[in-house]
């Protein structure tokens, strides 16, 4: 499911997009928007520490590992679930390349 969910000042998950991934990371700023867990639970997908997170509209090719933040993916992030026998590091490469 892809849509935008209503946000909260105080929620505990933050709502990113592409402009969010930077170098293996995701950035979080006072203008990031959150929701909260009735919102979390309508749009969550299933990230794990074998997760990649890439942007892919407007700004284009920013990547960042997923590390047990609490997120919510937006239009312009999607998200790619590793196997175990494969590498971060290496498709971190490839996708810079």
């Amino acid at each position: 499911m892809h849509g935008t969910p209503k946000y909260t000042d105080d929620g505990k998950y933050c709502f990113i997009n592409g402009n969010n991934l930077s170098q293996k990371n995701i950035i979080f700023s006072d203008k990031t928007k959150r929701v909260d867990e009735s919102e979390f639970k309508k749009y969550k997908k299933e990230l794990s520490n074998r997760t990649i997170l890439i942007s892919i509209n407007g700004t284009i090719g920013n990547i960042a590992f997923y590390n047990d933040e609490n997120v919510v993916l937006g239009k312009s992030a999607c998200y790619v679930n590793l196997n175990k026998n494969t590498s971060k590091d290496f498709i971190y490469f490839i996708l810079n390349k």
